[in-house]
This record gives C-alpha cells, sequence and structure tokens, in this order.
C-alpha cells in the first residue's frame, strides 16, 4: 500500500493541517519572492541581450569583423546567464507546484526531499547574479528541512537518496530543457558565430 493512499484512509493527509501547513505556505512565499527576483533580472539581461545583439549587427554588416566578435563573445556569455536565469526559475515553479500538490494530498517526504534537492543546486547561481537572494535561500533551505523533520513525525516511510536525486535531477533537467527551448523561441541567433558553429555541426 503506497503511502499516500495509506494516509488518505486514515484522513490525515487529505489536506494537510497543523504545524506542515503554514510551513509549506512560507516555503511557497519565500519561492515566490525568488521568481519575482529572478523575472526582474531577467529582464535586465534580456535588454542588454538586445543591446549587445544590435551592436554585433551593426559591426558585422560594417565588416568590422573583431569588434563583431568582441561583442558577440560578450553576448555568448550574457545567454549564458539568461540560461542560469530561466532554468532556475522554471525549476523553482516546479518546485512550488510540488509544495501545492502538497497541500492537497500529502506526500512530504517525497515530494519535500527531491526539492530541497534543486534548491541547493540552483542556490549557487542564483545566489551570484542576486546577491540579495542569499538570506532568502537560507531560509527556504531551513524551512524545507524543518518540513521534513515534520513529516518524519507522520510516518515512518524512508525516502531513498537514489530516489530523492534521480527527481532532484529531473527536476533540473526539465527546467534547463523548457529553458533552452524557450530562449531559442526569443532570442535571435549570433550572426557569424551561431551560423558558423551549426554548419561546423557544433555546440552553440
Amino acid at each position: 500500500m503506497s503511502f499516500l493512499k495509506k494516509w488518505d484512509e486514515k484522513g490525515r493527509f487529505s489536506k494537510v493541517k497543523g504545524p506542515l501547513k503554514p510551513k509549506i505556505e512560507e516555503a511557497i512565499k519565500i519561492i515566490n519572492l525568488q521568481m519575482q527576483r529572478l523575472e526582474v533580472k531577467g529582464a535586465r539581461i534580456r535588454e542588454y541581450d538586445r543591446t549587445l545583439f544590435e551592436k554585433v549587427v551593426y559591426y558585422y554588416r560594417r565588416k568590422d569583423l573583431v569588434r563583431a566578435k568582441m561583442y558577440a563573445n560578450e553576448l555568448i556569455e550574457v545567454r549564458k546567464l539568461a540560461r542560469i536565469i530561466a532554468t532556475s526559475k522554471l525549476a523553482l515553479e516546479q518546485i512550488v507546484t510540488r509544495l501545492g500538490t502538497i497541500k492537497e494530498y500529502g506526500d512530504v517526504a517525497a515530494s519535500v526531499a527531491p526539492a530541497l534537492f534543486a534548491v541547493k543546486k540552483i542556490y549557487g547561481g542564483v545566489t551570484q547574479l542576486i546577491p540579495e537572494a542569499d538570506q532568502s535561500f537560507q531560509k527556504l533551505g531551513e524551512v524545507l528541512d524543518g518540513l521534513m523533520v515534520e513529516a518524519s513525525q507522520y510516518s515512518d516511510k524512508i525516502v531513498s537518496p537514489a530516489y530523492i536525486a534521480e527527481e532532484g535531477q529531473g527536476i533540473l533537467q526539465n527546467a534547463a530543457k523548457n529553458a533552452e527551448n524557450n530562449l531559442s523561441k526569443t532570442l535571435p541567433k549570433i550572426p557569424g558565430i551561431e551560423e558558423a558553429k551549426e554548419k561546423e555541426g557544433l555546440p552553440i
């Protein structure tokens, strides 16, 4: 019998209440704040991307390949940051969905542990770009850890490290894939560089 079915039969997790509910709501609130910060940072990055792209096009058309390449290389680095931001934001969106599901149905450990794994993985990249997010991320980690401790009081179920890593990596990989698809649709190719890489079959 699954953990979820067992607790549903007892009526304990049909809706999470008591000490778990406010912790879940607090975690969601913190994550929403981080997503707002990422959205603001992402908008600035996109604006800078447009500025650099226009310079690349300008110098490329003027046959000034030295300057065109200089701005193109800077643009490539900026787009790496854009990928970090987009991936982190999408990963956090998936975590919010997981936590929201817990509020309704409840497999706390199986949902929170992979979420905590993913949060720890994106922590460094986000706080490097947005230093003011550091304290909030630390607080989020504490809240999720607290949820795990609380959950252990309701069930003897042990979530294996392999499951946690697989699910956590799944969150990150899915976010990275969607971020790449979204960015490829919205960011124009860099003249003279991405076309050349495509012809050579090299990764962009």
